[in-house]
């Protein structure tokens, strides 16, 4: 009188991709009703539910499953737990400082992206800011 019998793993993880594809779903819906400038201020929140969906049924475990499997969307709560630990909002200085030195360092921005006539750096004899 219990609930449902226990799953097996496999029964187990497939329900649970389910679930996250129908969270998913729901958040796709009210997103599509959304004005296109609210939808640019949760671009974090998107893409941050676009990638627990992803990442979820490889890295969760069957134990994790089961406990989430107990709330409505949980999607929603690892997306918004994933935000508030790893979120832009809480980039580490280091993090950045790594990525600033990695495009100077490799200089393949200059080959990918297009770059300001306007500007030419003193090292390669043109205006200087000055």
């Amino acid at each position: 009188m219990g609930g449902e019998p226990k799953m097996n793993t496999e029964e187990l993880s497939l329900a649970f991709q389910k679930k996250l594809g129908k969270n998913y779903a729901g958040m796709v819906m009210k997103w599509l009703k959304t004005e296109a400038t609210y939808l640019i201020e949760q671009a974090e929140e998107i893409a941050a539910a676009k990638l627990m969906l992803e990442a979820l049924p490889d890295s969760a475990s069957a134990q994790d499953m089961e406990y989430l499997m107990r709330f409505e969307n949980p999607l929603e709560i690892v997306r918004d737990k994933w935000i508030e630990e790893n979120g832009s909002g809480t980039m580490l200085d280091d993090e950045l400082t790594h990525t600033l030195w990695s495009i100077t360092d490799s200089g393949d921005a200059e080959q990918e992206y297009a770059l300001d006539p306007e500007y030419t750096p003193p090292e390669q004899g043109g205006q200087t800011l000055c």
